[in-house]
């Protein structure tokens, strides 16, 4: 056995090697405090982004339902009696327009059974034809009843259209309140007034119709 050389190179003496364990703990201890620091900042950044994202959450809740609350008012729901409802309105409207154009017509098709070639006997006979023109008489009264209509449906339609202008503020201002520029481009714009009929090809129907009538 070869006798241990204390005076080693790469050996050294206790002292230097407690020396270098104490510096490096101190090392460690050091970059613990410093991780640790650092753990609780990233920390507090983490829980401030959260609360962050929690507020822009619940700020965009808020405006969802915002916008929920005013498509509400365009809902089809209701009995059609209120004008708080725009859709209810609307369905009212058209329901008041068929009615009131089904008692026109159905006052029109009486009249001209009335005076149609089938009552010829009995309007030269003077007691039934007396009773014709009275009935006559009561279906021209029945049409301009029902013409009145208009002076209703027009009140409504002016109070669905103040509706649907305050409808589509808010939600301009809904979604504007969550950085969304809502307009709409000039293109569809042009094709949806293009799609409209006008007054011409109204004219133009009616004159079609009347054409075909007289053939």
């Amino acid at each position: 056995m070869k006798p241990v050389n204390s005076d080693h190179p790469n050996r050294g003496e206790p002292a230097d090697i407690f020396h270098a364990v104490e510096s490096l703990n101190s090392q460690l201890r050091v970059i613990e405090k410093f991780v640790a620091r650092r753990f609780d900042e990233i920390s507090m950044e983490i829980n401030a982004t959260a609360q962050q994202v929690d507020m822009a959450e619940d700020g965009i809740v808020r405006r969802f339902q915002e916008i929920l609350e005013v498509l509400s008012a365009i809902s089809y729901k209701g009995d059609g009696k209120s004008a708080a409802n725009s859709g209810v309105e609307l369905e009212a409207i058209i329901e008041d327009t068929e009615d009131a154009a089904n008692r026109i017509l159905d006052a029109a098709d009486r009249i001209v059974e009335y005076v149609s070639n089938d009552h010829e006997k009995d309007w030269d006979n003077p007691k039934t034809r007396d009773d014709l023109r009275e009935r006559i008489r009561n279906d021209i009264q029945e049409i301009l009843l029902a013409c009145t209509f208009q002076d209703l449906t027009g009140q409504r339609i002016r109070n669905t259209l103040n509706n649907l202008h305050d409808i589509e503020n808010r939600i301009s201002s809904a979604f504007e309140r969550l950085g969304i520029q809502v307009r709409p481009e000039q293109a569809v714009i042009e094709e949806r007034v293009g799609k409209a009929s006008n007054q011409d090809e109204i004219d133009a129907l009616l004159r079609e119709m009347n054409g075909g009538s007289k053939s």
